[in-house]
């Protein structure tokens, strides 16, 4: 399942696709909040257009609202994973949204991409049916759904499991599911407990028998008490394309990290202005936001944080990893 499940990085960078899934551009416009000076405002003009791939998820709200502020750029939010991969391997997207082990894996399959940022350290909860979970000693002896062998989700409840002195996959039992299957099961009370991200969480909270028991950033952040939870989204530029447009892909950190103190400060504006794009009730995309974490790093800061979530879930990252890490001073 493992092999199965990283194999379709390395098929990425050897098969192009022609449409497996949907795609929404999104055209952007001038926008009133930018904040940057006019001279600064000048250089986030892209000399030719520039693309983005985002997921089609709450995650995603900060950069629509970043992509809206710069001039020439082209945003596509997806709902196939394998598909953005293979358009932002083929050089159709310069920069492509996603979580940071998909970009990882595509680094160690030597695919061109560097890291420019990472901004959600909070996504993820253990939802239950018909079972009271405050631990996780509460599951021992329970099935607990993932998406895939090796998932990130996996690697971070994996880790929690054993800080409370118990083994994954003997105490505790994976079961390897997508999360569509998954939240069928947890509906019909044949899955006792899934691990889900946003917005799947605030679209199933309230229905009969179901609970949202464990946050996982609360529970990283329990294990580790100086932490703001642990990188999850990031940012990935083609790297060469990166080092030859320093100006766009800073501009684009700028912009999004305003962003996320819109966010932040005002959801409900924040929603209002992206619901267009989504098919979720505008109150459950609210609750979505305020369970998702934003902290936007970039540079040193950046690189540290990563190095330290994988080490800390005991995959320490080698010398390979040095040009995954992107630097305007590259």
């Amino acid at each position: 399942m493992r092999k199965t499940a990283r194999t379709i990085f390395v098929l990425c960078l050897m098969i192009l696709l022609a449409g497996c899934g949907a795609v929404t551009p999104i055209a952007n416009s001038e926008s009133e909040f930018g904040t940057l000076s006019a001279a600064t405002e000048e250089k986030a003009v892209a000399p030719e257009k520039v693309v983005i791939y985002a997921p089609a998820s709450t995650s995603s709200v900060p950069v629509i609202l970043a992509a809206a502020k710069m001039q020439n750029v082209e945003l596509v939010l997806y709902t196939n994973q394998a598909q953005a991969n293979t358009v932002f391997l083929r050089g159709d997207a310069q920069i492509l949204v996603t979580g940071l082990s998909v970009g990882l894996d595509l680094h160690k399959n030597q695919a061109p991409i560097t890291l420019v940022n990472t901004y959600v350290t909070g996504l993820s909860y253990l939802v239950t049916s018909g079972i009271t979970v405050n631990t996780w000693a509460d599951l021992i002896g329970q099935q607990v759904y993932v998406p895939f062998e090796g998932s990130p989700i996996e690697e971070v409840a994996a880790y929690l499991v054993r800080q409370e002195g118990l083994a994954w996959k003997k105490d505790i039992a994976p079961v390897y599911s997508p999360f569509d299957a998954s939240i069928a099961l947890l509906k019909e009370g044949k899955a006792a407990a899934v691990i889900l991200p946003e917005p799947m969480v605030s679209l199933l909270e309230g229905q009969p028998g179901i609970s949202v028991s464990l946050d996982l950033y609360d529970e990283w952040n329990r294990n580790n008490p100086a932490a703001q939870g642990y990188p999850q989204v990031g940012s990935f530029a083609n790297s060469q394309w990166a080092a030859d447009h320093h100006d766009i892909v800073d501009q684009f950190s700028i912009y999004l990290s305003g962003s996320i103190e819109q966010v932040q400060g005002d959801p409900e504006s924040a929603v209002d202005a992206v619901i267009e794009h989504f098919k979720i009730p505008a109150p459950i995309m609210v609750s979505a936001l305020g369970r998702t974490r934003y902290q936007l790093l970039t540079g040193e800061a950046m690189k540290n944080g990563v190095q330290m979530y994988y080490q800390v879930i005991g995959k320490e990252l080698d010398e390979t990893t040095e040009g995954f890490f992107y630097s305007a001073a590259n």
